[in-house]
């Protein structure tokens, strides 16, 4: 079993598997697409830890935590929204959907066509991203925030009072 303390920019899936490779690393809210875009707190880390293996001797899968702090912005009053996420997956990888009919129920499957290799932080994005809340909102003490009322009074005119300006005329009586 190998151990490693950077994570490499991609993952060899087949070959990390068959030596049951266990990855630990840290990124920057920053360094992670997708992510960032959403995130105040982009100077913080997320710490990544992904242990391979090989389901039924043939099937590579993935065993992961991402433990991150992010801030979002709360979609009701604005202000900061503060998560703590633990984010477990349980992934296999196939070429081909039918052959993930006899693996267990606990992975999510993950269609890789022909290639060998993903980029891990497209990996660890798409985790992080489908744990997130849809529309992040503080618990149910979020109030909004309303400046002073103003009172703005309408003063209601008459639509004949233009009429009043109107000369009429006499016919040529003067």
């Amino acid at each position: 079993m190998e151990k490693s303390t950077q994570l490499p920019k991609t993952i060899k899936l087949f070959n990390f598997a068959k030596k049951e490779v266990n990855l630990h690393g840290e990124y920057k809210i920053a360094n992670v697409p997708r992510v960032s875009d959403l995130a105040r707190n982009t100077e913080d880390n997320l710490k990544v830890n992904l242990s391979f293996h090989l389901e039924n001797g043939k099937t590579p899968c993935v065993k992961g935590i991402i433990n991150s702090k992010i801030v979002l912005d709360c979609q009701r009053c604005l202000d900061a929204l503060d998560l703590d996420l633990k984010v477990f997956f349980n992934l296999a990888f196939v070429r081909y959907e039918s052959q993930a009919e006899g693996l267990d129920k606990v992975y999510e499957v993950y269609v890789l066509g022909e290639d060998e290799e993903i980029n891990t932080l497209d990996l660890i994005s798409d985790e992080l991203l489908l744990s997130l809340p849809m529309a992040p909102s503080h618990e149910f003490d979020c109030s909004l925030k309303v400046e002073s009322e103003i009172k703005v009074e309408k003063v209601h005119e008459n639509p004949f009072d233009v009429l009043k300006n109107i000369k009429i005329a006499d016919f040529g009586k003067e």
